[in-house]
């Protein structure tokens, strides 16, 4: 890991270097992408797609690629355009989506995902079908990214608790590491739902807010899941 920042800050000081060399005497323009960022703390890994950026835009100037995989990350936030905003030797830096993944899974076995959909699904003696709920309804988070959450995300939050207790949340983008209890900001971060099964091209969730009320049962395609704005929280 060591030689890993040694190379890293090498990098950066030949990018600013050239960033130097290249500026025009006569104008200087500066492209700057346009998103915004949503801070989290989480520590991910490095996998087979990471590519560390300067910026979080496919053409900015590339720090790091082709890194040992499983390196710790810490990510300090997530962009409103798909990258995880890292912190690396000092240096803030990003990291698309798909370069980054959890580490391995606490409670991976069958039977302890099992566990975690019977503890969700006895939730249905509290959260009914049909029961009203709508942004009034509040409720307070033990997983850690947030504080708490209104509407859709009060009863994500509720039921994931009642199914991992105060196991610490982290946040990705591995649409292809979907876990029963994970937590998916849908529809451009606008709406949460928590998974209570994962089929090939599809997951069963729960939901909040649907239509004003609990809904137990909505099968989204993966395919449709995966946009700028949205992402995963994991417990596991």
């Amino acid at each position: 890991m060591r030689q890993f920042k040694n190379l890293l800050r090498g990098m950066l000081f030949m990018v600013a270097t050239i960033c130097i060399l290249c500026v025009n005497a006569d104008a200087l323009m500066v492209n700057a992408a346009e998103y915004s960022v949503t801070q989290a703390q989480a520590v991910l890994f490095t996998n087979e797609n990471t590519v560390i950026r300067l910026d979080a835009d496919e053409n900015s100037a590339v720090i790091a690629s082709g890194v040992e995989e499983g390196l710790p990350i810490q990510v300090t936030g997530v962009t409103s355009n798909g990258y995880f905003q890292i912190l690396l030797d000092g240096q803030t830096l990003y990291v698309h989506g798909i370069g980054l993944t959890a580490g391995e899974l606490a409670v991976a076995d069958t039977g302890a995902a099992n566990d975690i959909y019977d503890k969700m699904i006895a939730q249905k003696a509290n959260f009914p079908e049909g029961l009203k709920w709508t942004n009034d309804n509040y409720y307070g988070w033990k997983g850690g990214i947030y504080s708490g959450g209104f509407g859709c995300a009060a009863f994500a939050f509720a039921v994931s608790d009642a199914a991992f207790g105060d196991a610490r949340a982290t946040i990705h983008h591995d649409y292809n590491n979907i876990r029963v209890g994970d937590i998916l900001r849908v529809e451009n971060d606008t709406h949460s739902v928590i998974v209570l099964e994962v089929k090939q091209d599809s997951v069963i969730v729960a939901e909040g807010n649907y239509n004003s009320s609990i809904h137990w049962g909505r099968e989204l395609q993966k395919a449709d899941l995966a946009d700028n704005g949205s992402y995963i929280m994991t417990r596991y």
